[in-house]
């Protein structure tokens, strides 16, 4: 075969498979919205209280968190017999309450909070309103599952990883660092058992795996969700303020 019949056919085969990888990672975005319900669904959604058990440290935590848009965030949790431990995000800072003793977070640690925890929808939806980047790198394997994997640039500058399952294109596994006391600290979450709440996908079963020395591992079971709860926003303000 000549080299000007096998020319035309090389740009045929470019022009085939460029598009399609150009726009994979907006495509399965896409796709993980819609199956999660939806973009209206999501939209419509105005406030989300989750009833959750962290097991570690051979105990079990109960938790209870509640996010409102948009960035509002209250976390509780308590065992029997001790103080409660409340964390928060209000409008202008990042807070924690242990033992009644209030706190603000420092600042490097509440863009972090209101990157991940204060995102109500997560930070693929409408990511790049929100000055976020997303790079697709393939396939890769994912606790056996065939996944597709995205990186993800968040406006902070800070990068997480991110699985889709390649059949359902739900999220199978995030990879990135949490910001401790002691400084950032790699972290492997993976997410189970989803499960449709009123037309919306959830995770009821979620592992977080910090990886430092020792590992510490959450085993985060996912009891109730309610969703559009009334909520007061006097909730969430930095106690004292």
């Amino acid at each position: 075969m000549s080299l000007t019949r096998l020319f035309p056919l090389a740009l045929a085969l470019v022009a085939m498979s460029t598009p399609a990888a150009a726009q994979t990672a907006d495509e399965l975005i896409q796709k993980y919205i819609a199956a999660r319900g939806g973009a209206a669904r999501l939209a419509a959604l105005t406030s989300v209280r989750f009833v959750r058990t962290y097991g570690t440290f051979g105990a079990n935590l109960p938790v209870t968190i509640i996010k409102k848009r948009s960035g509002l965030y209250r976390s509780d949790q308590a065992l029997p017999g001790r103080p409660t431990v409340a964390r928060g995000l209000d409008a202008t800072s990042a807070w924690e309450s242990v033992n009644g003793k209030v706190t603000r977070r420092p600042a490097d640690q509440e863009l972090e909070l209101r990157e991940l925890d204060g995102d109500f929808d997560g930070f693929l939806v409408d990511y790049k309103v929100k000055g976020h980047g997303v790079e697709y790198l393939g396939r890769e394997k994912a606790g056996g599952i065939d996944t597709h994997k995205l990186k993800v640039t968040l406006k902070s500058g800070a990068v997480r990883h991110v699985y889709l399952d390649a059949t359902t294109f739900l999220e199978r596994k995030q990879e990135g660092t949490v910001t401790l006391p002691d400084g950032k600290v790699p972290v492997i979450i993976t997410f189970g058992d989803w499960r449709d709440v009123d037309g919306v996908k959830f995770p009821f079963a979620i592992d977080e795996e910090r990886v430092w020395f020792p590992p510490q591992t959450f085993a985060i079971y996912t009891e109730r969700i309610e969703l559009n709860p009334p909520v007061d926003e006097a909730m969430f303000k930095m106690p004292g303020k």
